[in-house]
């Protein structure tokens, strides 16, 4: 079997159609033919594309070679166009070649036609190459020339390099105007002119490089001075191109401003100096510090000692104090007691002693009146005075002994019992004492009622004996959630340095109150007397009594 071969075939004639088919199964193809014998037909297959050669009759009636070849050619079917005639002249078949057909053979010699063709699809396909080739080559060459020119970087083409040059500048691309602020024509007149911008400590190593060019690609990095005396950085990098017999004859550079990175680079390098210079110092402070810390640990652990030297000191001390106030407590404790004992023992006194023995005088001097009025003797009325004198003394002497006993009654509460030491103050001593207290009295418990009593008795009798009263006030009070025993008197002065701890009964008085969680306040009153205020927590209708602390049992004392 022959090789295929897609044949569009113009012919009028079916028996020339069968003689060109069978001589072209003699020249070695197994053509696949369709025909056509007018223009419309041959203009509509042309627009399949899908044939390998044309082969078209030159005479038809209607339509000939040349107008075919027209119709061939505005198809840019890039395949052979051969013309096959019986009546063709040397002219004709010139005119027809130079009009785009590939060849001719006459039809009395058909045996060229398979060569012809053959010879015609070999030429179609050298064609088709060398345009491939050449679209190629301008397609690389235009991006070559796009790339060139769109990169930051500057591109160099050398020709024909010496030992101590890369050789004449046949390219440069726009970035050099920028790079080196000179335009690219200047390289053309002057092709050393880039040259002669390289730094002078940097020229001598760079021209000594290219003598390796020839061994390696190049890698430089130099300093090129443009004509304002700025400085720049250049990495210039090389690429040689060979011939055939490995000579180098060719080469490719690029040069890339790296003065920013070098800038960076730098002020790396003094940002890493600058670093290394602080850690130098870092261990020296850390040294400082280490010996510092050596000394801090050592005076840390003196201190220690020595507070824990001082706490248990301090502990012992604390305990001592403790112990004393509580001695001191149990003393006053004692002292109260005593003091309660002695004013019962007064009060006993006076009642079952002294008003016993006044009440038989009263007796007496009775008895002696009635004998004396018997006997009709003038001084009856005087014995009789004398008696009424001795009676006023034992009432008075039974108001005292009142004010000295304990409460008149245990189950009394502390609004009557205060109502009760008013009164017992207005009878004894003349006085006017004027009470107020809540219609209600206030829930306490019996030991702040024994308490607030005895405060409030203590005032009254300061204010009968010391200060010299004309008029006592006496209040029971709620105000702030605070309970408030207040005792007030016109008497004399109080003293403007006084201390609540400078006399015995203020002592007593002062400790009465903190034992029941309360406070004593006393202070001048106006222009004379005294006021007294004992003050104690009372929340939700009760007073709160909580235990003194050892602070407040040290200042009550």
């Amino acid at each position: 079997m022959g090789q295929p071969l897609r044949v569009l075939l113009l012919e009028d004639s079916e028996d020339d159609a069968e003689l060109l088919i069978l001589q072209l199964r003699r020249g070695g193809y197994d053509p696949a033919v369709e025909r056509f014998d007018s223009a419309e037909a041959f203009s509509a297959a042309l627009n399949r594309k899908d044939w390998e050669v044309v082969i078209s009759d030159y005479v038809m009636p209607g339509f000939g070679g040349l107008e075919a070849l027209e119709l061939f050619k505005q198809s840019r079917l890039d395949i052979p166009f051969v013309i096959v005639s019986g009546h063709i002249g040397e002219e004709v078949a010139v005119a027809a070649l130079k009009a785009g057909a590939n060849d001719y053979v006459m039809k009395d010699r058909l045996v060229r036609l398979a060569p012809a063709i053959k010879r015609a699809l070999q030429e179609t396909w050298i064609a088709r190459a060398h345009r491939s080739a050449n679209d190629a080559l301008r397609e690389n060459e235009e991006r070559f020339r796009q790339l060139a020119e769109n990169i930051g970087a500057v591109f160099f083409m050398f020709e024909h390099p010496v030992a101590d040059s890369p050789g004449i500048v046949s390219y440069v691309s726009p970035a050099y105007r920028k790079t080196w602020s000179a335009p690219c024509e200047s390289l053309f007149t002057d092709p050393n002119s880039w040259l002669k911008t390289i730094h002078s400590d940097d020229r001598l190593r760079v021209q000594q490089s290219w003598n390796r060019m020839a061994e390696s690609n190049l890698d430089e990095e130099f300093r090129i001075i443009l004509t304002d005396a700025q400085s720049r950085w250049i990495h210039f990098r090389t690429f040689t191109v060979r011939n055939a017999e490995g000579n180098v004859y060719r080469v490719a550079a690029i040069a890339e401003d790296i003065t920013e990175r070098k800038q960076a680079e730098q002020e790396l390098a003094d940002n890493a100096a600058r670093l290394q210079k602080t850690v130098k110092e870092l261990r020296v402070i850390e040294e400082e510090l280490r010996h510092s810390n050596h000394e801090l640990s050592l005076a840390r652990a003196e201190l220690e000692q020595r507070v824990q030297q001082r706490t248990a000191a301090l502990s012992a001390s604390n305990a001592e104090l403790v112990r004393q106030i509580q001695e001191r407590r149990r003393l006053e404790d004692e002292l109260l007691e005593i003091a309660e004992n002695e004013r019962r023992r007064i009060g006993f006194d006076l009642h079952d002693d002294i008003g016993q023995k006044l009440m038989g005088v009263s007796l007496l001097l009775k008895a002696l009146e009635t004998n004396l009025r018997n006997h009709q003797v003038p001084q009856a009325t005087d014995i009789g005075n004398v008696q009424a004198l001795v009676g006023q003394v034992i009432n008075h002497t039974h108001d005292l002994a009142h004010c000295f006993s304990s409460l008149d009654s245990e189950n009394d509460d502390l609004r009557t019992l205060l109502q009760k030491l008013a009164g017992n103050i207005r009878r004894t001593f003349r006085i006017a004492v004027e009470f107020r207290a809540p219609a209600e009295s206030p829930t306490l418990s019996s030991e702040a009622i024994l308490q607030l009593y005895k405060i409030a008795q203590e005032a009254l009798s300061n204010a009968v004996k010391h200060g010299k009263a004309s008029h006592i006030g006496l209040s029971l009070d709620v105000r702030d959630s605070r309970l408030l025993l207040t005792i007030e008197n016109d008497g004399v002065p109080f003293p403007t340095d006084y201390q609540p701890t400078n006399r015995m009964g203020l002592r007593i008085m002062n400790y009465r109150a903190h034992t029941i969680g309360g406070a004593l306040e006393i202070s001048p009153r106006r222009e004379s007397g005294t006021i007294v205020i004992c003050s104690l927590p009372y929340v939700n209708g009760s007073a709160r009594i909580t235990a003194p602390s050892s602070r407040q049992m040290a200042a009550a004392s």
